[in-house]
């Protein structure tokens, strides 16, 4: 069971294009877009991990032929959400890079022009450039992105110190959703505007096929059920991940001997939903706040007629098209020979019963309290800030009570706030109808003025 927890299914054309970019003369870098649960640390994992195409010798061919040699492949993954890495990622990064090469024999780094650098983003610029002249290539993975937006752990100023970098390495990071809906103006930025944008999905039916293969192995009775386990799991590789323990409990619920087939296909199903839930939930909560550009109403009908029949492609309108895209990226809904569908009857099972607890209100396109058009605009943290002006105006309010109750971090860089305001300052500039301005109080704070209605 574990040999096939270890392997990794699917995903090759995707898997194929970043291993092509970010080995080429001149680096690519990927931004993989996909929802909670629907593989993408799994990805780079296998991208990170020695039997992973960038790394793989049986896999040489995979590669372009400048690094065919595995060893000139170096691969370093960082989680976005761990607590050391948002309180100084660039540093923590040179810090674990530097670490990491000064135990390689191979290498040979000079570290003084890197130690005499100013600033971490240059010490990875110049050991980037080494790399480079003694022909091996960095790819950088970075898991749950979306981190160092929403918590507007990057500035501007440090975006434009970064762009270099990306002339030297290739990046590859991994978001819930696509760069330019966390922070348009980041995202137009020079260092993110020219990555590549990859959807991540379910798995390809052939890939979902090999993985219950190689739970056969294990299960032969797996054999004669593939078509129901492939629509039950709609092919999510959640699902999936969870067939083996499915098996492994129905087996010992049964007398000594026996092993589950078809006829155990009720209580698979049952232990399936079951598992399932988590994932379910997850869509649930999606469905209950997608983002503010869609109308949750045009969500709400396109999932009653999924529920009652798939939607062929000709029955789409027009103004179905956001809903429906945003549906599919979300993993909730696919595309068969039969049309749209949502994605497992399992799920469809568990939705039917969740719009009935909870009627038409449930699903909405905003919370109430962001009346104001501004809100449309600003990311998670910069309508926190100005929800939290709003409600204390004409109060002096210091950066340490702002990194406390709207970061959670009172411990961090005030640097955090200063840029935060900044970027709002100047979405508050824009701002029709005017709602207010954000003076600063040197040494004492930042107060919120309200516009005259």
């Amino acid at each position: 069971m574990e040999s096939v927890k270890s392997q990794f299914f699917g995903r090759e054309r995707i898997l194929y294009e970043i291993v092509q970019g970010v080995l080429a003369p001149q680096p690519a870098s990927f931004s993989l877009v996909g929802s909670k649960l629907i593989g993408k640390s799994r990805l780079l994992n296998y991208l990170a991990s020695e039997m992973g195409p960038l790394l793989q010798r049986e896999l040489a061919d995979w590669r372009p032929l400048a690094y065919q040699d595995s060893s000139r492949v170096l691969v370093a993954r960082f989680d976005c959400d761990w607590p050391e890495l948002q309180e100084d990622l660039l540093g923590y990064m040179y810090r674990q890079l530097a670490q990491r090469l000064a135990e390689v024999d191979r290498i040979r780094i000079d570290w003084d022009p890197v130690q005499e650098e100013a600033n971490p983003s240059r010490q990875l610029w110049q050991i980037c450039q080494q790399l480079n002249r003694l022909g091996y290539r960095l790819v950088l993975l970075l898991d749950n992105f979306d981190a160092v937006f929403e918590n507007q752990i990057l500035s501007m100023e440090t975006i434009d110190e970064l762009r270099p970098l990306t002339l030297e390495i290739a990046l590859v990071v991994a978001t819930e959703q696509p760069l330019h809906d966390l922070d348009r103006d980041l995202a137009a930025s020079p260092l993110f505007n020219v990555m590549t944008q990859l959807f991540l999905s379910l798995v390809e039916p052939e890939a979902a096929q090999k993985w219950l293969a190689a739970y056969a192995e294990h299960f032969p009775g797996i054999e004669s059920m593939v078509p129901e386990l492939l629509e039950l799991t709609g092919t999510h590789p959640f699902l999936l991940g969870r067939i083996g323990d499915i098996f492994t409990e129905v087996e010992q619920m049964l007398p000594p001997g026996q092993v589950v087939g078809r006829e155990h296909l009720p209580l698979l199903r049952l232990r399936l939903a079951e598992h399932g839930r988590l994932l379910f939930e997850t869509c649930w909560n999606k469905i209950r706040k997608p983002p503010r550009r869609l109308e949750g109403q045009a969500i709400q009908a396109l999932l009653k007629w999924l529920l009652k029949e798939p939607l062929q492609l000709h029955e789409v309108r027009a103004e179905q098209f956001p809903a429906l895209n945003w549906l599919i990226n979300q993993a909730i809904v696919a595309y068969t020979n039969a049309g749209y569908r949502l994605f497992s009857p399992l799920f469809a099972e568990f939705l039917s019963a969740r719009l009935a607890e909870h009627p038409a209100p449930a699903i909405s396109s905003a919370p109430q309290v962001e009346t104001a058009p501004i809100y449309d605009r600003l990311t998670k943290i910069e309508a926190a800030l100005l929800r939290y002006f709003e409600a204390r105006p004409h109060q002096i309010i210091p950066p340490e009570q702002l990194l406390a109750d709207i970061w959670k971090r009172p411990d961090a860089s005030p640097r955090r706030v200063q840029e935060a305001i900044r970027r709002l300052r100047l979405q508050l500039q824009d701002a029709s109808p005017p709602v207010g301005v954000i003076e600063n109080e040197r040494g004492r704070g930042y107060r919120f003025v309200p516009a005259t209605r």
